[in-house]
C-alpha cells in the first residue's frame, strides 16, 4: 500500500502488478505447503525465491508480495486463500488507490 498510495507512479505499483503478483506468490506458497514435503526451514526460502522469480519472469513484481508464501506456509492456509483475502483484497486495494490517485491527489494512476 506505501507503493500504491505513496509513489504511484512505480512500475511495482500498477494494478496488474499488485493483482498477479500476490496472486503467483500465494500460489506458490500454496503448492510448496500442501505438495511439496519439504521441512519449513526449506520449503519458505524455496517458495519464496520461486515466487519473485516467477514476478519478475512474467513482468508482474511487486515487492511486498514476495512475503505472502511466508504467510501462506505458516498459516498453513488452503486454495481459498487465493479467493479471500488475496483477489478480494486486491482488488479492493487497486479500487481504492484509483480513487485515491484520481480524485483526490490528482495524480494519473493508473
Amino acid at each position: 500500500m506505501v507503493l500504491l498510495y505513496g509513489y504511484p507512479e512505480s512500475p511495482f505499483a500498477k494494478p496488474k502488478n499488485i493483482l498477479f503478483g500476490h496472486l503467483v506468490t500465494s500460489a506458490i506458497g500454496i503448492l510448496f505447503y500442501n505438495f511439496i514435503p519439504l521441512p519449513i526451514y526449506i520449503s519458505i526460502p524455496l517458495a519464496v525465491g520461486i515466487g519473485v522469480g516467477l514476478m519478475i519472469l512474467l513482468d508482474v513484481t511487486h515487492p511486498p508480495a514476495g512475503g505472502n508464501p511466508i504467510i501462506v506456509i505458516l498459516g498453513s492456509v488452503s486454495f481459498d486463500y487465493l479467493f479471500s483475502p488475496i483477489l478480494t483484497g486486491c482488488l479492493i486495494i487497486i479500487a481504492f488507490g484509483i480513487i485515491l490517485n484520481k480524485f483526490v491527489a490528482k495524480k494519473k494512476y493508473p
